[in-house]
């Protein structure tokens, strides 16, 4: 270890005048590693990591808080630490896998240790002391600061690196890595950093057979995303092979809604899906009897009958109650099954009472993924809104809505953003109306709501009656208190319920949201400010995992609504907030979880492939765009599916199928329009098929036979019971008269001179009796 030192060269003071929530940038320290930020993974094997992390540059902001001045210390891409009440000091922290039965242990390798003395920059003020969250709705916390710690003259105890073990997911165990390079004296007001760190985390104890098995028992690729934020994910050994079962998507219904979800249901089939029905007068009604059977489904999962990746609840509470843990109304704990915060499966309702309240979500759900809109150009517009608030509208609203349409929502991504900004959103409430009105395919808001919707611009339910977006819907999120509570009737219920106007999804909260956390789930994890920092210097939110622009490998893209609800919540996971379990519980979709919403006018996706096969082949070969996720089925029952490689390539095995038939093609991907077509079955060789023109007639009445049949035939014989003529040799015979009523039989022998194959259609015509009137009638 390198001796300590205290160095005050290769510090540069720099004066920036800002205001933000009564803040002001002071001083920028540039450490000897100037300002090259970063934490860099130098090894990683599943039994051992290795950091290199650098401070870089560290700046200070002026701020008053009940009248006292203060001092923060911001440094990119770092949070807050979380012991309220002391003073805040900058932490990193980052994601990380570990595996089954591992105990982390941590070893300090290197570094250089460095103090810094503020009072020489023009930095006269303490540390501010850590606050509590600030909620979007009621009663701001108290102040807090604990008086002892700052007459404490030495560099306050901390642990330099932590590791706090978070929970599991998919079967891949969680946990987050927290660095605290900046060490504060409150007495000297300085600082002592720790530059140049290099640590090694050792993994005693581990079970990698295990941790490889529940890997593979729970794959989803739909999963892959979430779990690939993980600094040192591997994937399991295995994948390439699950990508060939289908995607497993459960429905939990009131058994009323059964017909009606029969359309959606077939949908969600020929796109892939293997739909579970699972309806209440069955399974249980009752919170326990439902979320045991939904583990029960999850834990009998396989690599080739995958658990569960999507649960779509169909009913509001009456039918499926909600859970309330002390957070608000939640529906999380029914889908997870390890003690901890994460849920397993990705989940989402169409919240209704009746079939009137119902239809509208599939309706508009049908819609938009059959790409079936009259004009799909609204899919270029947006609406992003920071609300009114005095205190946080300019460094928390502005921040969260500028970083996304500088990084984003913009021309460079063919999106035309209706922005409005803090102070002068609150003069526009009739104007994003309007736009919404126009159809958008994607709306923020955040600042306060309440259950009735959006407080300042003004959008509640009471407006949504006047919307004329009919066949325009998009996804809206509120990222505020209470839009989306299940008790009584909500915003986020009532803009998916109305008919022919509204959203096709709506993310928000059941309980008041906060400020930090909100900021985090959009932005990512990092400082908070009207000028928001680089991509580079933030944790992933919901913004960034909905694009991917950053060289982000397919497993890390985020492509359905309910993953942008963990997207944010992963953020704030990530960010160390002590509110992470209450957002996981309180944020949810009002909507189909899988849906993939379009950020711009989707392109046609270019595919092709045969346009028939033999019966008995069992491969199908595609080309798509990357990624493509492609079915095969027939009579709406799955006859294989592939997820397309990143060539756009895919060899689908299918089923053995015996006899000719109609296949039904889909495929998706994330910004393509759907590709939906037809192949047909048909036989090597001889095969006899013949049609009718009509099939119940009356007695002196004709039917015209058609030859359908395959091959390179020569002959045809024809046999037609109680027809006019009753054989006939040729490929085309004439008409057929039937002048006795009775249902007969129609036969087709064919033959290319030496194979020969026939069809016989049992009763195949029916032949009524002719009825005539007899009547006189007077003039």
């Amino acid at each position: 270890m390198k001796k300590f030192t205290v160095l005050l060269k290769n510090i540069l003071i720099a004066i920036f005048i800002g205001f933000a929530l009564q803040s002001t940038i002071a001083q920028t320290i540039i450490t000897s590693e100037q300002n090259n930020t970063g934490l860099q993974l130098l090894q990683s094997s599943d039994l051992q990591l290795q950091f290199f992390n650098k401070i870089g540059s560290v700046q200070a902001e002026f701020i008053n808080i009940e009248n006292i001045d203060y001092a923060r210390l911001i440094v990119a891409g770092y949070t807050k630490s979380t012991v309220f009440g002391d003073p805040e000091v900058p932490v990193r922290r980052k994601l990380i896998e570990i595996p089954h039965g591992a105990t982390p242990e941590i070893k300090i390798i290197n570094y250089d240790v460095k103090e810094y003395k503020l009072a020489e920059y023009g930095i006269d003020n303490q540390l501010i002391p850590l606050q509590l969250p600030v909620p979007k709705c009621g009663d701001s916390p108290e102040y807090i600061c604990n008086a002892a710690i700052y007459q404490f003259d030495s560099f306050i105890n901390q642990e330099l690196i932590t590791i706090d073990i978070l929970g599991i997911m998919r079967g891949t165990r969680i946990a987050r890595l927290n660095i605290s390079p900046i060490f504060y004296n409150p007495v000297k007001n300085s600082l002592r950093v720790y530059e140049n760190l290099e640590f090694e985390i050792i993994f005693e104890g581990a079970d990698l057979a295990l941790t490889q098995a529940q890997k593979e028992k729970y794959y989803s690729p739909y999963f892959s995303g979430m779990l690939s934020m993980l600094e040192n994910y591997s994937k399991p050994s295995s994948r390439e092979n699950f990508t060939a079962y289908p995607i497993k998507y459960v429905i939990v219904s009131d058994r009323m809604f059964e017909d009606q979800l029969q359309p959606f249901i077939e949908w969600k089939t020929k796109k892939g899906f293997t739909v579970v029905e699972a309806y209440t007068d069955v399974i249980g009604t009752t919170k326990p009897e439902i979320k045991t059977y939904l583990q029960g489904l999850y834990d009998a999962g396989s690599p080739q009958d995958p658990a569960p990746s999507f649960v779509l609840f169909v009913g509001d509470v009456a039918q499926i109650p909600t859970y309330e843990n002390g957070n608000g109304e939640t529906d999380r704990l029914y889908f997870e099954y390890t003690g901890d915060l994460f849920p397993e499966i990705f989940y989402g309702r169409f919240s209704a009472n009746n079939a009137a309240q119902l239809q509208p979500y599939i309706d508009k759900t049908l819609q938009y993924e059959q790409y079936t809109m009259p004009d799909p150009s609204f899919l270029e517009e947006v609406v992003m809104i920071a609300g009114m608030d005095g205190g946080f509208g300019a460094s928390h609203g502005n921040g969260q809505i500028n970083y996304g349409t500088i990084n984003y929502f913009n021309a460079d991504h063919d999106i035309f953003s209706h922005t409005y900004l803090y102070p002068n959103s609150g003069s526009n409430a009739a104007q994003i109306r309007q736009n919404i009105s126009d159809g958008v395919a994607f709306a923020n808001y955040t600042a306060h709501c309440s259950p009735s919707g959006w407080a300042d611009p003004s959008f509640t339910t009471s407006h949504i009656s006047s919307l004329q977006n009919q066949d325009k819907y998009g996804l809206l999120i509120g990222n505020c208190c209470q839009s989306s509570e299940y008790a009584g009737t909500c915003f986020g219920e009532e803009i998916l319920r109305a008919e022919d106007k509204g959203a096709v999804g709506y993310i928000g909260g059941s309980n008041s949201t906060y400020w930090d956390e909100d900021y985090w789930f959009g932005v990512g994890y990092g400082a908070v400010s009207e000028n928001p920092p680089p991509y580079e210097q933030t944790g992933l939110g919901n913004y960034d995992r909905s694009f991917h622009d950053h060289g982000e490998p397919f497993e890390d893209w985020f492509t359905t609504m309910d993953q942008l609800v963990y997207a944010g919540n992963f953020a704030v996971s990530e960010a160390g907030s002590s509110l992470q379990t209450y957002y996981w519980d309180i944020y949810n979709l009002m909507g189909d979880p899988s849906l993939m919403i379009y950020y711009g006018v989707p392109d046609v996706m270019p595919i092709t492939h045969d346009d028939e096969l033999l019966i008995g082949q069992t491969t199908l070969s595609v080309d798509a765009v990357p990624y493509a996720y492609i079915s095969i089925t027939l009579d709406n029952i799955i006859q294989g599916v592939a997820l397309a490689d990143q060539n756009g390539h895919a060899d689908i095995e299918l089923e053995e199928i015996l006899n000719p038939g109609i296949l039904d093609i889909v495929a998706t991907a994330q910004n393509y329009q759907p590709y939906m077509a037809t192949i047909e079955i048909i036989p090597d060789g001889v095969y006899a098929r013949f049609t009718a023109d009509d099939i119940d007639v009356c007695t002196g009445n004709t039917v015209i036979f058609s030859d359908q049949s395959f091959g390179s035939n020569t002959s045809w014989e024809w046999t037609f019971e109680g027809g006019i003529p009753g054989t006939y040799i040729g490929e085309t015979p004439p008409p057929v008269v039937y002048e006795t009523a009775g249902s007969f039989d129609v036969t087709l022998t064919v033959s290319d001179g030496v194979d020969m194959d026939t069809e016989t259609k049992t009763d195949y015509i029916t032949v009524f009796e002719n009825v005539f009137a007899d009547f006189d009638a007077d003039i």
